[in-house]
Order: C-alpha cells, then structure tokens, then sequence
C-alpha cells in the first residue's frame, strides 16, 4: 500500500452507537417522510423479541409499518424478487433492516428493487440501476457482517445452472443511518457471536493486507483487529457483557466501511464459492478458511502481518519480521479453536468432491483475486481447500 496510490474513500452512513441507541430511531425516521416502511427480518429475529421492541419504538411515530420476516441465510435472486413482488404494490417508501448480514443485504437488494422495478439479477456490478434505492435504516443484530456499513448486497444466483454470489454495488446504496446497539445483543447465542465475531476479523484483517488498501482503510482495520482480538472472547464467553458487545458490534461495523473502500481478498472468493454452492453459514465457512489462506497470504507482506500479530497481542519481542508474521497465523488458529469454530470444511458439510468446481468459481471471482496480496493461481487454490477440507 502506497499513500501515493489514487484511490477513493466512502463513508456516507451515519452511526449512532452505545447501550440503547436504537432508542434514537423514532427520532431519524420521524425526522423524514418516509410514510410506509417495510421492515425486513427473519423468523430467528422476530423469535427472540428484538423485532418486538423495535415494534415498540415505532409505535409512537406516524410511520405504517409491514414486515417481511422469511430472509434466509444466503438470500438469493429468487427469494429476493418474490419479496419484491409480495410488497411492490404496497406503496414501500423505506425500509428497515433488523438482522445480520442476510438480512441487510436483502433489504439493500429490495431498496433497489422498489426504485426500480425488475429483477435484482439485472443490477449486479456498480451503479448498474437508474434511480436511487429507497431510504434503508439498518439495525445489526449480530457482531460481523458490516453490512450496514458498506454499499454492497451479496446476493445468490439460483436462477443458473452454477450457482454463484454476485454484487449489487452503488454509491448511493449505504444505509441512512445504522444503529449499533451492544444492549440489543446481550444474551445471544455464543456461537453467533463466535461465528460473526469471527467474520469481522476475517474482514478487518483481509482488509488490512488488501492492494486497494490506502492509509485510511488500515487504520479502520487495523484498530479492528485490536479491538476484535481483546474483546471476542469475553463477548462469547459471556454474551450478557455488554461492553464487549459493544465493542465486537462498533468493530464490525469498521470493517464494513473499510471493506466497503478498500476490497477484500482471498478467503471471500473461496468462501463465497462454498456458500453458493452449499448454502453454508458465511462467517464460519470464513472462520475455518481464514488460517489456512493466511498461511499462504504471509510471505507476500510480513511487515503488515508482523502488526497483525502485535495487534493481537502476540509477544513479537525479538522475533524477525517472518517470525512475527507467522506468529500472526499462529494466533489466529488459536483464537479460532478456542471460539469453538471446527479446523475442517468438512464438518459443515463440504466434500473433496466439489474441489474443482469450487476452484474454478474462486478463480473467476476477480473482486477478491486481484486485491489478495499474494496472486493465486489456480492449483494454489485447489490446494487451499483441498487442506482446509
């Protein structure tokens, strides 16, 4: 990474942060005429009583709400545009997305939508649609995506022979305002966090070895690797410890924006990879991925893994810079098992038998190739999974 590098930084989301602010919603949207407001979620959200008092808080504003509770994990074209067409003669105006990097991204994906009519699959790449998306308020309801910091909807084509994930990209597609609110998450399960905390790190840290990276960006990731490595732990051991919530929530949405300008890299074109093609959990297919493609990545900028290490609390006195960096990997793997996250693709499912297949789509998924600080090729990336499962 070069500060003489031209590059482009955006950050056009306001973040309201700490115990309670969700409170403050009634007071964004009562601020604006948004009239109708489709609020996006899924079952698990509306089972655990977060969607009720969110319900609460609207109540006294002049806003008609309806809800759209069906997202799954992994939302792909169809399910996206079926949505769509449930709602699209319901005089939407803004939506509300109460969920995890799911459920954000479908919201991003219908903003688009009820703009601009059609299928979200004509929109994939950057700034393809013709008018603004609709207003979007996004409330994280778990500790990794970052969505609601970023421009992009991750969406799966299931309307094709191979299934992929492809973006919807635009400049004006960031949330108005998100809310990150570590009360709001206090009590859910340790695995999520372990898996979307997990994620985040997966983020801050592909962020921070990225080509596209610029002086702004490291330092939002960077700050996040910190952050996320003293705080993960406690945020999983105790998911009543609301600071560490905090924490883990304002951290990923950091790695949100910074993805959002600076790319991301290797682990995200495998990963997206297994989970088009095996509707597998993003954050924990990242998680057992991360190890084994930072082992490859490490050799291609020690320097910047060296202050990985260090950020993580890896005691680097004395060590060379390639010492350090491979401390970084150790350290990773270690917060990795004691998280609870499995060492093997194939405990969720994933077979040697797709190896091909899951390389040939890694390696077309230029997005991710080009900004990994090490140039993979083809068998390097076979040989990746072929470890890792």
């Amino acid at each position: 990474m070069s500060a003489n590098k031209l590059t482009e930084f955006m950050a056009k989301t306001k973040l309201i942060t700490g115990s309670g602010c969700v409170k403050q919603l009634k007071d964004e949207v009562n601020n604006r005429e948004y009239n109708t407001m489709l609020i996006v979620t899924d079952k698990g959200i509306r089972n655990s009583g977060i969607l009720e008092k969110i319900e609460t808080i609207l109540q006294s504003t002049s806003i008609e709400t309806l809800i759209y509770d069906e997202v799954k994990p992994n939302p792909t074209v169809t399910a996206t545009n079926e949505a769509y067409i449930l709602f699209k003669d319901k005089g939407i105006k803004s939506i509300l997305a109460v969920g995890g990097g799911s459920v954000i991204d479908s919201a991003k994906a219908l903003a688009v939508l009820f703009a601009n009519g059609g299928s979200i699959a004509d929109y994939f790449g950057f700034d393809i649609y013709g008018n603004d998306p609709i207003p979007l308020f996004a409330i994280p309801t778990t500790v990794g995506t970052g969505s609601e910091g970023g421009h992009a909807a991750v969406i799966t084509e299931d309307h094709v022979e191979l299934k992929t994930k492809k973006l919807v990209f635009g400049e004006t597609l960031f949330p108005k305002v998100a809310f990150l609110d570590g009360e709001l998450l206090q009590g859910m399960p340790g695995s999520l966090v372990a898996s979307t905390g997990m994620d985040a790190l997966t983020h801050a840290i592909e962020g921070y070895v990225s080509r596209n990276g610029s002086v702004i960006t490291d330092a939002l990731n960077l700050h996040a690797v910190r952050v996320i490595g003293a705080s993960i732990l406690e945020a999983v051991g105790n998911t009543e410890n609301v600071e560490a919530m905090n924490k883990m929530v304002q951290a990923s949405c950091s790695t949100g924006i910074g993805m959002a300008n600076g790319g991301l890299g290797l682990v995200h074109g495998i990963s997206h990879a297994i989970g088009a093609q095996y509707d597998a959990p993003h954050g924990i297919v990242n998680a057992i991925l991360l190890p084994y493609v930072l082992e490859f990545n490490w050799i291609a900028d020690p320097y910047k893994f060296a202050q990985i290490g260090e950020a993580l609390r890896v005691n680097t006195w004395g060590m060379t810079v390639e010492d350090a960096a491979k401390a970084a990997v150790e350290k990773v793997k270690e917060l990795t098992r004691e998280v609870g996250i499995p060492d093997k693709l194939s405990a969720i499912g994933v077979d040697k038998q797709n190896i091909d297949v899951l390389t040939d789509i890694a390696c077309k998924d230029e997005l991710y190739m080009i900004p990994n600080p090490r140039k993979a090729t083809r068998q390097d990336i076979y040989n990746i999974l072929e470890s890792a499962i």
